[in-house]
């Protein structure tokens, strides 16, 4: 009979046992939590600081924006002192910020704002696609990947053009819900129901149609034999919850909100007037919504070229995964719909904040795919074209796309994106000037600086402001250079304000205080 002997040796332990003239030994490394992850802390720390140098040099720049940062960041701010914005911001008339997008997260952030400044909703961004990562990195172990494979979900994520679409466009709260989504998978594949039902809760308060997708995942999820069998009836409620959620505040509640009765950004002509008008939509023309994928319905100057270079670079980035891992691809049809069946052609594109859902999705499929492949050759090859591919259209994506965008904004690798053509230093030294009590009219790209006030208007509207920021070297959203132009020499011939700084940087009127009566 074999002697069995146990060794130990440092952070190593095994089983010997002696065979004849031989040993067989098998150890089992005891490895510390922080040498185990350290390689994946790397990545994620060599990431964290690639996408922080896309985003954060925007908005020291003056590159972000009213809508959507500026917008956003006053909304937090006044919830921070307990109230509700009215979207007089960008508004003539008064009508809560609700009513645009039902949008919860700002109030839960909100308290950061004393600390972080008109920087916190960039960083709780920058943080959540961190988390994301991470959290996809941990459901991928558990659901039996081994490290490196799991190892490379990250980096996948990590790479997908999509983060870096949203990082270079100010701050979107899907972006967030969406970094959720790999902890709420994870919690579902462990039979966590309290945690699940908190996280898709979390998720559905970020936007108002997050339930459309969110319900489609969770009755997926009950297909998968990893999820517990005492998770798959609560899952179906779950989804059955998220889609009343969506069509509950699309329907009724944001509309009752709004000043005009109805919702303001349903602005998908094939599907009809409403969201009512859906379901209707869908079993009266299912051809002409099917084509509308991949061919422009809307008439726009290539239309169908901008919809096809998505699909191109969704395929390269991972995509294809989704035919061998059909389950997910099921979880990404909302979003594909939402995406392709609306009237602007921005949201067809790869730009802004509109792929960030796909990345979760993207990284798994391809992971639960390559596993499946026997020779350990074979799929170290795959993986390793899979990360070029994606790098590939994440370098293809800052270079150029279909859709125009601000490249200067997400090329972070070039000596522009840290430079402006202005002295932004001396714009920023008179924005910085501005007390917060002030009430304050801006220029698009000047308001995310100011936007920690009581009262922030996005020029050309003033109502009762006491001062006007303009950057005459700056984009002039929502007028054009002639318009613009015509309101500044209109301020500058108005007796009631007056020029303070008259820069090529910078432009500051302040109202004149009224003469007192002798």
């Amino acid at each position: 009979m074999a002697n069995l002997l146990w060794v130990s040796y440092g952070s190593a332990a095994g089983v010997c046992s002696t065979e004849g003239a031989g040993y067989l030994c098998s150890f089992r490394m005891q490895v510390p939590w922080y040498a185990r992850t350290r390689t994946a802390w790397f990545v994620l720390g060599l990431f964290a600081v690639l996408i922080g140098l896309v985003s954060f040099p925007n908005h020291y720049l003056l590159r972000t924006h009213a809508m959507d940062l500026g917008l956003y960041t006053h909304a937090l701010w006044l919830y921070a002192h307990g109230s509700v914005h009215d979207s007089s911001l960008f508004l003539e008339h008064h009508q809560s910020v609700l009513a645009d997008h039902f949008d919860l997260y700002l109030a839960l952030f909100s308290p950061m704002a004393f600390i972080c400044g008109s920087w916190t909703l960039l960083i709780v961004q920058w943080a959540s696609m961190l988390i994301g990562a991470w959290g996809l990195r941990k459901l991928l172990l558990a659901l039996g990947m081994e490290a490196g494979m799991a190892l490379l979900g990250m980096i996948l994520f990590l790479l997908f053009f999509g983060l870096y679409a949203a990082a270079s466009y100010d701050y979107h709260s899907n972006v967030v819900a969406s970094m959720v989504l790999p902890w709420f998978l994870l919690a579902a594949f462990r039979g966590r129901l309290l945690a699940s039902c908190l996280l898709l809760l979390l998720m559905l308060v970020a936007k108002e149609n997050m339930g459309f997708w969110l319900g489609v995942v969770a009755w997926v999820l009950c297909s998968f034999r990893e999820v517990p069998a005492r998770m798959k009836w609560p899952l179906v409620f779950m989804g059955v919850f998220a889609f009343a959620w969506s069509f509950v505040l699309l329907g009724w509640v944001m509309p009752a909100l709004s000043h005009d009765a109805r919702y303001m950004h349903f602005d998908y002509s094939i599907l009809g007037s409403s969201v009512r008008d859906v379901p209707a939509s869908l079993i009266g023309h299912p051809w002409e919504i099917l084509k509308a994928f991949f061919i422009d319905h809307y008439g726009h100057y290539q239309g169908t070229e901008i919809k096809l270079e998505f699909w191109c670079m969704l395929l390269l980035s991972g995509g294809w995964a989704f035919f061998f891992a059909p389950r997910f691809g099921l979880m990404a049809l909302p979003v594909l719909a939402q995406k392709m069946l609306h009237d602007h052609e921005g949201k067809w594109s790869a730009g802004a904040q509109y792929s960030i859902e796909f990345a979760p999705l993207v990284a798994v499929a391809v992971v639960r795919v390559l596993v499946r492949v026997g020779s350990a050759r074979w799929r170290t090859g795959l993986a390793a074209v899979a990360v070029l591919a994606s790098l590939a259209t994440t370098v293809r994506f800052m270079d150029n796309t279909y859709v125009p965008q601000n490249i200067a904004r997400i090329r972070f690798y070039q000596l522009r994106h840290y430079t402006r053509h202005y002295d932004v230093h001396a714009a920023r030294a008179v924005l910085a000037s501005i007390p917060s009590t002030a009430r304050v009219s801006a220029q698009t790209s000047a308001l995310p600086q100011v936007a920690l006030s009581e009262r922030v208007y996005l020029f050309p509207i003033v109502l009762d402001a006491d001062h006007i920021v303009l950057l005459p070297s700056d984009e002039t959203y929502p007028l054009n250079q002639e318009q613009w132009q015509a309101k500044v020499d209109a301020l500058r011939r108005d007796a009631e304000w007056e020029v303070v700084e008259d820069t090529p940087a910078v432009l500051h009127f302040v109202k004149r205080m009224p003469r007192r009566a002798e």
